[in-house]
Order: C-alpha cells, then structure tokens, then sequence
C-alpha cells in the first residue's frame, strides 16, 4: 500500500497497511502548511509532463485562473512531501477533491465548480460526471477553455 505522507510502499516504516496517523510524517508540526500559488502552479505543471489528460487538466486550471489559488488555500486537497523542512505540494488529490465536490464543500459559483469537476473528470478517470450537465452552464470564455482542455487531453495541438 502506498502512504501519500512518506512514500513507503513496501511497509518499512510502521507496516504495509499502516494508517496516516501512524505514519512518521504525517502531521509533523504543528503549523499550518502554506503553499504558494504560483509554486504550486509551477509544480503541477512540471508533474504534469508526459500524460496528455492530467495536462490539459491542470492547464484548464491554470487558464481558468481561480482554482490553482483556492487549492493552494486548501492543503488537505494536495499531495504534500513531508520528507524536507517545509512541506512541498507535488500534485493533487483528485479522489479528495471530487469528494469535497459531492459534498458541496467547496464555495464556488456553479460555472467554477463545473470546471474543477471537468478538470477532475480528465484528470482521474474515477472521477465521472454528467459532460452535458457540466458544459451546459458554462459561458463563452469557459466553455472555450474546456474545449481546448479536451482537444489536448486527446493529445491535438492547442489551437493558436
């Protein structure tokens, strides 16, 4: 079983199946984790490289401009090394976030939920939603985003 807080597969830290709170880095201080927006943009782009889908989804973030902020905002939504001095955001926990999305946890107008939930639906593929319900409120500038999100996630070139 893999653990998200040290990385350990094999079970050489506290046993295979060993729960996060028995992980040795997981919660390791006290002080809340601050993550920068742009880092994490950065970050989420570099990991990003090499799989058509999570690209496109975390471009649609990125050329929506709202939600690389809001999850920078909400740690428990990330992947977080723990192994270095300050804590670094890798990646981000799709499952989590369609989670918070089914329970309305996330304060967001209709259109930007809809695009965090079409980001989550390229980027993971358990992550399924109705595309009409989804693309149906969207306006102009949006729905052209997710287009484009989706010609490259099919691996065509952006448009210029």
């Amino acid at each position: 079983m893999f653990c998200e807080y040290c990385g350990d597969t094999d079970g050489t830290e506290t046993g295979v199946d060993h729960d996060e709170r028995d992980c040795p880095w997981y919660d390791t201080d006290d002080s809340p984790v601050t993550i920068d927006a742009a880092e994490l943009s950065d970050v989420l782009q570099a990991t990003a490289d090499g799989s058509p889908a999570l690209r496109a989804s975390i471009g649609l973030l990125n050329d929506h401009g709202l939600w690389i902020k809001r999850l920078a905002e909400r740690p428990g939504l990330l992947l977080i090394d723990y192994s270095s001095p300050a804590p670094e955001a890798y990646g981000i926990d799709w499952p989590k976030v369609v989670e918070a999305l089914d329970a309305k946890d996330l304060p967001a107008s209709s259109g930007e939920l809809c695009i965090l939930f079409i980001a989550a639906s390229l980027a993971d593929a358990a992550a399924r939603i109705q595309l009409g319900d989804a693309v149906s409120g969207l306006d102009t500038a949006n729905l052209a985003l997710v287009l484009k999100a989706i010609a490259v996630a099919n691996g065509r070139p952006e448009a210029r």
